[in-house]
């Protein structure tokens, strides 16, 4: 093979390095440039309903916790909750369990975690879970009452 094949061929296998270099970066900066400034996805659709009730809403109000991570980062959310039925007297009375299952719950995750669960939904169907089976473990009338879980602050620093 001759100085000047050699030489292209080189030149050409570095540009497909560097080619492949920028869309790695690329790809790693759009999948990463979620931030402060980045808007929040829209809350989750509403399920139907199978009945005419009305979906109520209540404020469980906003939790600050820090994650599992080893460098000190912590998580500012707020979260409501959809309810069907007349339970927000039980909801009430409920509240300080309620947010007790939801620090416990989000102290568990590392920042990274957190933050791809909430964009991909995770976190919502997580907390429901969660929350319902807190409910139904207190009153079996209230089992399965909490149909949606609203993030509509969510922060880590």
């Amino acid at each position: 093979m001759s100085g000047k094949k050699l030489f292209v061929l080189i030149v050409l296998l570095v540009m497909l390095i560097v080619l492949a270099v920028v869309a790695i970066s690329y790809s790693a900066f759009k999948k990463g440039s979620t931030g402060p400034n980045t808007p929040t996805p829209p809350p989750s659709e509403i399920q139907p309903l199978e009945s005419k009730e009305i979906m109520g809403r209540f404020d469980l109000g906003e939790f600050v916790a820090n994650t599992r991570d080893e460098e000190l980062h912590y998580i500012k959310i707020q979260i409501e909750i959809g309810y069907v039925g007349n339970i927000e007297q039980d909801l009430e009375e409920h509240k300080a369990e309620l947010r007790d299952k939801v620090n416990i719950t989000l102290m568990k995750y590392n920042a990274e975690r957190l933050k791809e669960d909430y964009i991909d939904g995770f976190l919502h169907v997580e907390l429901l879970s969660e929350l319902n089976n807190l409910l139904e473990k207190k009153n079996k009338v209230l089992a399965s009452r909490i149909k949606q879980v609203v993030i509509p602050t969510f922060l880590i620093n």
